[in-house]
């Protein structure tokens, strides 16, 4: 490995805590190591890091040691300096769940992640923790094998951004505001802000807004409005003008507008139009205020220059009067002196073909007496125009005529006469002239010749033409946008702008049509036509118009034809242009989104016509207008349709739903939740209406804490999350999915949850049953395994055997019968009785008798009395009461808080104690007692056998089944 040389006491360098506290830090003890062996692509990093401004930490090596810079300080705040050195997981265990994966990542494949917008507590100036929102970002930082070894860590504060948002989604909901105006907003084509008073801050800005400031949105957003103008030099003046305007906008509540507001600097001076329109709550306070700015630099040009223009007119007719004094001079040549004249001919004949302005002289005839370069030029005659008249030069005899009556005037009234006229030159150049003209007066007095001074007034014209068309066309659009504005439907609005700029433009046919998936096909739902011209509805082939022409739209290029039957582009397709209403001229502006041509909006007509620039521009701005407001218009209709079916869904789902926000509550404050929307079925499973406004703590304030800590991960995390959980005020359990709502405010929670108490129920129910079965089925096994061990034991006769094992398998069966025809849920203690004497009674029907109240039992005593029973009822047959002709069995039992059945045999044969006890003595006396958890008596008395038999009455006294088969194990 290559080290570093440098001594650790000499590195790292430059200001700051941080610098010394790495220093002296016992590296040592880290897995890092002595300082002076670090690599040099560490060293480098943190150099990077230590000199960032911004939040910034190193997290290095295996275990993501970290270390990080002074700006990092204040996140850290009472953690500092201890994390230094230590991991970063480690460091932050809060947030552990959230860096893992994400630097699980960098170091696994060196992808950079993000995590935006998280929030953080951070001391305020006051000293009190102030929640805070940052955008982390981890990347990979290389050794020079290119192996991942650790991760840069910045962190980007965002507050201001957050807290805009939420500040806007508080107002709008407080003004009423949704969706629609969220839309309306972003698809404007003139900047718009939004501005929260009373500071002022931007708590949105529209695409339009963007580009004309040239700020990205996440540092314009949070800002004050005045500093948007931070860069202007003259931003005192602006930002006075703006406050007060808004200042007027809160105290009358109406829309305030500024005047011209003017931006120096490169590249040269702007000017905006202002007004700041007030978004009132239901109060009637000032909630919002929208933001107005659109850039009129063109139309004040061109006002200013018609301004200056006429200023300069103003001007130049002096001057040009001087010319006139000076022409006149100079084609008089009267003097004292000649050669003083001659000299102050050929300055003035100097002077004058210096200039730009045509200067000439005519005669009586209205022949040319005198013309200066500058006329010679305009002229283009291959001749010298000296003695010709303009008839003779080629002029227009309309305009010749025109001519003439004004020099004609000249000469007849020694006045002077200015116009100005249209002029087509010989070369065929049509401009636009003022003409000046002048008398020349000879020594009687009388009018000689007539001095004319002419200057190009076509710029001019083109300007005002420009400004003109500008205002018109500014006009137009704010028109259309008053007439669609409003309209939800694509069909309507599509109809009403074409049949708009159709007329507006006298065209034949106006239409908006879009370009099919495959791109190969333009459909065209509807379009405008003066009724002279066929509509163009239907699907065309794009082809069908041109390779040439279909190019230029893939290019996004507007295509504009003044002869569809003399453009190169349209060569080959006359057939197609004929079909189409007999196509002679159009403009067709594409519309490219995404990179791909997706829609024309087009004007046609059936007549070649030569379009003007400013015809092609406005048709571009309703182009793209008309794309925002039919993507609008369907994106609203759509949203209705999807809210509709949405809401007809949402109150129709069993499923209850709810929506909640995280509430901003005091610091060292629990967490908190608003409920924002609910379904019926809401109501219908919580038992709860009206919780729409209410906190969770307010209507649930026993929930369990549990319940805000799952959100709380839920809104860091991203991750859906699904549980159960019981409502136990309501002894409800429900089985719940959460998951955070990406609408960009990470403080919203959905909840789906439905109702499963009655499936828990089932599912317990059946737990109980198979648990019930299974014991059940172990226990029978058992008693018959003892039953056959006791029954076949060595010594007993095989027939003998034979008998009582088969006895008792039917007293098992008859048992089971009488409890599955009560489904196992227990059965009548006078059943289990009856069932167990009857195959002694059809011998001695008169010997037996039972009686005792009605009694359920549980069917595990079921089981254990039947059995017992059975070996009372054997034992008799073989030696008791029933082995002669004279005995009896009584049968009785008493309830009272316990049941107490006795057994009592008489006047069979005398009866002595056995020696040894069998298995139905064990059975008796031990299993039954253990069974039951009662007490069991059997007395061996002279007279006849009694047994007594006490168990509490219920499963209070009951043990576990298993203890059937350990008594008989036992015994």
């Amino acid at each position: 490995m290559v080290q570093s040389t440098r001594h650790a006491s000499s590195w790292p360098v430059g200001p700051g805590e941080m610098v010394e506290c790495i220093r002296r830090h016992d590296w040592a003890a880290t897995a890092l190591g002595p300082i002076a062996g670090w690599p040099p692509h560490l060293r480098t990093a943190l150099d990077i890091c230590l000199a960032s401004p911004i939040p910034t930490a190193i997290l290095w090596g295996d275990e993501r040691l970290q270390l990080y810079n002074d700006a990092y300080r204040p996140i850290a705040r009472e953690r500092h300096p201890a994390i230094l050195g230590r991991p970063v997981l480690e460091n932050w265990p809060d947030a552990r769940e959230l860096i893992r994966p994400m630097l699980d990542r960098v170091f696994a494949s060196g992808e950079p992640t993000l995590a935006e917008s998280w929030p953080v507590l951070l001391d305020s100036p006051a000293g009190v923790p102030d929640e805070r929102f940052f955008t982390f970002s981890f990347s990979a930082i290389r050794d020079r094998y290119g192996v991942v070894v650790g991760a840069l860590h910045t962190a980007i504060e965002s507050t201001a951004q957050v807290r805009a948002g939420q500040r806007l989604r508080e107002l709008m909901n407080d003004t009423g505001l949704g969706a629609n105006f969220h839309a309306l907003f972003q698809s404007a084509p003139v900047p718009l802000l939004l501005l929260a008073p009373p500071s002022f801050h931007v708590v949105a800005a529209n695409a339009a807004s963007l580009r004309a400031l040239g700020e990205p949105r996440e540092t314009l957003v949070g800002r004050p409005v005045y500093e948007v103008f931070a860069r202007w030099p003259n931003r005192r003046p602006i930002e006075a003008q703006l406050r007060a305007s808004l200042e007027r906008v809160l105290a009358n509540r109406t829309p305030d507008t500024l005047p011209m507001v003017a931006q120096e600097g490169s590249p040269g001076q702007r000017w905006w139009s202002v007004i700041n329109t007030p978004m009132l709550d239901p109060r009637g306070e000032v909630a919002l205020v929208i933001h107005r700015a659109e850039d009129v630099t063109e139309l004040v040009r061109l006002r200013s220059a018609t301004e200056a223009k006429a200023q300069l007119d103003c001007e130049q007719r002096a001057l040009m009067e001087r010319l006139c004094g000076a022409a006149t001079a100079f084609t008089d040549g009267r003097t004292d002196d000649g050669g003083v004249a001659k000299r102050q001919s050929r300055l003035i004949a100097g002077m004058l073909d210096s200039i730009t302005d045509y200067v000439y002289a005519i005669d009586r005839e209205h022949r040319f007496a005198y013309a200066n370069h500058a006329m010679r030029r305009l002229l283009g005659t291959a001749h010298d125009p000296i003695g010709k008249t303009f008839s003779e030069l080629g002029y227009p005899q309309a305009l010749v005529q025109r001519l003439d009556s004004h020099i004609r005037l000249v000469f007849e009234t020694g006045e002077a006469v200015d116009d100005e006229l249209s002029l087509t030159s010989p070369t065929g150049t049509r401009a636009y002239y003022q003409f000046v003209w002048s008398p020349v007066r000879g020594e009687d007095g009388r009018v000689e010749r007539v001095v004319g001074v002419s200057r190009d007034t076509s710029e001019r014209r083109r300007m005002e033409e420009r400004l003109r068309q500008g205002e018109a066309r500014q006009s137009f659009l704010l028109q259309l946008g008053d007439r669609i504005r409003g309209l939800d439907d694509a069909a309507r609005l599509m109809a009403r702008v074409t049949a708009m700029v159709g007329r507006h433009l006298r065209v034949g046919r106006c239409g908006y049509g879009e370009v099919t998936d495959c791109g190969q096909f333009f459909v065209v739902e509807r379009d405008w036509t003066d009724g002279a011209m066929p509509s163009l509805a239907g699907r065309v082939a794009l082809a069908d118009f041109g390779e040439a022409v279909v190019a230029q739209y893939r290019a996004g290029q507007t295509v504009v034809l003044d002869d569809t039957l003399e453009d190169a582009r349209t060569r080959g397709a006359a057939k197609a242009y004929a079909g189409a209403g007999h196509l002679r001229a159009g403009v067709s502006v594409p519309l490219i989104k995404g990179g791909r041509f997706v829609a024309a909006f087009y004007v046609h007509q059936s007549q070649p016509r030569r379009w003007r620039d400013e015809e092609v521009a406005l048709l571009g701005e309703v182009a793209e207008r008309t794309w925002a407001a039919v993507a609008r218009a369907r994106a609203e209709r759509a949203l209705r349709e999807s809210e509709r079916r949405y809401r007809a869904l949402f109150d129709a789902i069993d499923e209850g739903f709810c929506l909640v926000e995280k509430v901003d509550t005091a610091p060292g404050l629990p967490s908190d939740y608003r409920y924002l929307v609910t379904n019926p079925a809401f109501a219908k499973h919580t038992g709860i209406e009206g919780v729409v406004g209410r906190t969770m703590r307010e209507v649930f304030p026993d929930a369990a804490a549990s319940w805000y800590d799952t959100f709380d991960s839920i809104i860091g995390s991203g991750e859906a999350f699904r549980f159960e959980h019981g409502l136990i005020t309501h002894g409800r359990v429900f089985d719940v999915y959460t998951c955070r709502l990406d609408d960009g405010t990470r403080r919203r929670v959905a909840v789906i949850f439905n109702d499963i108490t009655e499936r828990k129920r089932h599912e317990q129910h059946q737990r109980l049953l198979l648990n019930e079965l299974n014991h059940r089925v172990k226990n029978t096994l058992v008693t018959v395994q003892s039953m056959a061990m006791q029954s076949f034991r060595p010594g007993t006769e095989p027939e003998q055997a034979r008998q009582q094992f088969e006895g008792r398998l039917m007293a098992l069966s008859r048992a089971h019968d009488i409890l599955t025809r009560e489904s196992w849920g227990g059965a009548p203690l006078e059943g289990i009785v009856q069932e167990a004497i009857a195959p002694y009674r059809d011998q001695h029907h008169d010997r037996l008798h039972a009686a005792g109240p009605q009694v359920w039992l549980p069917p595990r005593h079921a089981l254990a009395f039947a059995m017992v029973l059975h070996e009372l009822g054997t034992n008799a047959v073989k030696y008791g009461a029933l082995s002669n002709a004279d005995g009896r069995i009584e049968i009785s039992w008493t309830a009272n808080g316990s049941l107490r059945l006795r057994w009592t045999e008489s006047g069979g044969p005398a009866v002595v104690p056995p020696a040894r006890r069998g298995f139905g003595s064990r059975l008796i006396e031990r299993g039954l007692r253990h069974e039951i958890g009662g007490r069991v008596a059997l007395e061996f008395a002279p007279g006849g056998v009694v047994c007594t038999i006490e168990t509490p009455l219920g499963d209070s006294g009951a043990v576990a089944n298993m203890a059937w088969a350990e008594g008989t194990n036992a015994a």
